[in-house]
């Protein structure tokens, strides 16, 4: 379900543990966690960096020299034409958060913007300078109305920048109701939205670092012109080349697309791992991840050969870009590869392509609502029932679908004290509290739906050889009951 879960929520508990405790030494100490936790809530929303209400992205690697240009508050007939001529003469792609009121009434510039391959974010409706101090519902509708507007481009902005990066406790939830997340910025000439142009370049310049997300505006400026902005802009150009820094488009920096092209508004999930798709592989293997994930293809090999002796249609929940599915379909007939995320989807479509195996059916959906297309000689699923609502029932509407014996085979989580910090990390991450499940839950919801447990047993980081963090799981559909 969904759970944002911040920093925040982890700050204020932390803050009145620590004022309970202290009110047994002295009751006076007992207000400072209280008071310094205020402290942050009055000062987080002016820190463009601080994700202290919600997760922010404002800058790429600092390992690599690259960094990113975003210009705020367009787009502006008088400005917007001369700086996209400027990155066109230089060959450089930026991110545009526009304002969509000022979109609305130009319509022919955010078309040029979108023509010369640039990204779209959502810099909210109205561009109120207080918007994240004003009230829940006024939020929402300058979310949403932009949004509207922005649909009639073609696009949905993912990325959303509020106005002059501050930030509060209303934005996240607002964010994930439309699958989108806050991009603010880590290098700015404190230009006060070209009301100081005067050396623009040189304040940029000074302070740039590797990975940084550089903030301009493409708004006419007050007191300069166009011309002497175009100069500073140059000079900024040509000042990062100066400095060995490659200027490269903001959704390679960050490692997430800004917008999307297409009018169907994702959840938190699907976004997620859009996002992740391209480097999900090298994040499941390549960081502490990979323990998990190298036992699970530890467990699932070993039983594999008992599981699938060239049965027929298998069903694979949440296949994500492959991991499992490569070798699911060398044992069968075909795989109905389920899973929510199309750009995972065309990751496994590739692989497959490449390994010359063609009896996979790639199917981009919600594997909790699926429609089933059986009988099904096995079902398959890892670590993809954490994010079902109500899995007994799930569990009974698979049942009629499978061939008589047919396994039915997954890994899930396991609750745990340590699954426990996993599940906070999640939601901090992305918004969802992930679900675990202890065996005897696991096994009384696969009875509740005639399928007998074979095995079901727990792994990873045991104690004293009981517990685990993952559950391995075994069922047999037996066949329908002719009572």
């Amino acid at each position: 379900m969904r759970f944002p879960l911040t920093v925040a929520h982890l700050a204020a508990l932390t803050a009145f543990q620590l004022a309970f405790l202290l009110l047994f030494v002295d009751v006076r100490l007992a207000a400072l966690p209280l008071a310094l936790f205020v402290l942050l809530c009055g000062v987080a929303p002016f820190l463009p960096r601080f994700g202290f209400f919600l997760p922010i992205l404002s800058r790429g690697s600092r390992r690599s020299p690259r960094v990113a240009l975003s210009f705020d508050d367009g787009p502006d007939p008088a400005a917007t034409p001369a700086v996209l001529d400027l990155l066109d003469r230089h060959g450089l792609k930026a991110a545009f958060f526009l304002v969509a009121a000022k979109a609305e009434a130009n319509p022919d510039l955010v078309r040029d913007i979108l023509a010369r391959g640039h990204e779209v974010g959502s810099h909210s409706w109205h561009h109120f300078p207080m918007l994240m101090l004003r009230g829940q519902k006024i939020l929402r509708e300058e979310v949403a109305r932009a949004q509207e507007i922005f649909k009639g481009f073609g696009i949905l902005p993912r990325a959303f920048r509020p106005p002059v990066g501050i930030t509060s406790s209303r934005l996240w939830p607002v964010l994930l109701d439309h699958g989108m997340f806050c991009v603010n910025f880590s290098c700015r000439a404190l230009d006060q939205g070209n009301r100081r142009v005067p050396g623009l370049a040189r304040r940029i310049l000074d302070k740039v670092r590797p990975g940084d997300l550089i903030l301009l505006h493409d708004v006419r400026p007050t007191r300069a012109t166009v011309d002497e902005l175009l100069g500073e802009l140059e000079a900024v150009v040509r000042g990062l080349g100066e400095r060995g820094l490659e200027v490269v488009p903001p959704s390679a920096l960050l490692g997430r697309a800004l917008m999307q092209r297409g009018l169907e508004t994702q959840g938190a999930a699907e976004s997620f791992y859009d996002d992740l798709a391209g480097t999900y592989d090298q994040e499941q293997f390549g960081t502490a991840v990979a323990l998990s994930r190298n036992l699970e293809l530890e467990l699932f090999r070993r039983r594999l050969p008992d599981l699938l002796r060239g049965r027929g249609t298998v069903l694979e929940l949440g296949a994500g870009t492959g991991i499992f599915t490569l070798e699911l379909a060398r044992r069968c007939a075909e795989v109905h590869a389920v899973d929510l995320s199309g750009n995972m989807l065309r990751h496994l479509e590739r692989k497959a392509a490449a390994a010359g195996v063609t009896n996979i059916r790639a199917l981009e959906g919600d594997a909790e609502s699926f429609a089933f297309e059986g009988p099904y000689a096995a079902v398959f699923s890892f670590l993809v029932f954490e994010y079902f609502q109500d899995l007994p029932a799930f569990f009974r509407r698979l049942a009629p679908h499978l061939e008589p014996g047919a396994p039915v085979y997954f890994i899930t989580a396991r609750t745990s004290f340590l699954r426990f910090w996993t599940q906070v990390g999640n939601a901090l991450r992305q918004g969802i509290w992930l679900k675990s499940r202890s065996r005897r839950e696991v096994v009384r919801l696969l009875g509740a739906a005639g399928i007998e447990t074979v095995r079901a047993e727990g792994h990873l980081l045991k104690l004293f050889g009981r517990g685990g963090m993952i559950l391995e799981v075994e069922g047999r559909w037996p066949g329908p009951s002719h009572d």
